[in-house]
C-alpha cells in the first residue's frame, strides 16, 4: 500500500485534476474493483465521478483507490534538542 492513515498525499488519477492534495482519512475497504482504497478530504472542491451513480459531483471527502495516491513526505522530526552552547569557564 501507498498510503497510511493521518497522511498527505497527492492524486495521480484520471478521475480529478492531477496533483490535488489531500489528507488521507481512514480506510475505505476495497474499492468495486477489488482493491484498497482510503477515504480522503482535500482542502478545495474537486468534482468527480460516483462509483455507484455514475454521476457528476464537487465534493471535498471522496473514497480513492490506493494506487491513485503519493505520499508526501518531509524531512523527519527530531524531538530531541541538544545544547551545543558552552557555558563559560
Amino acid at each position: 500500500m501507498n498510503c497510511k492513515r493521518g497522511d498527505l498525499a497527492y492524486l495521480s488519477a484520471d478521475c480529478v485534476d492531477e496533483g490535488v492534495i489531500v489528507e488521507v482519512l481512514t480506510s475505505a475497504g476495497l474499492s468495486a474493483n477489488g482493491v484498497p482504497a482510503w477515504f480522503c478530504q482535500s482542502r478545495s472542491p474537486i468534482d468527480c465521478t460516483t462509483e455507484r451513480t455514475n454521476r457528476n459531483i464537487t465534493t471535498t471527502e471522496f473514497a480513492v483507490e490506493d494506487r491513485y495516491l503519493r505520499p508526501i513526505s518531509g524531512v523527519p522530526v527530531n524531538d530531541e534538542v541538544t545544547d551545543d552552547i558552552k557555558e563559560p569557564a
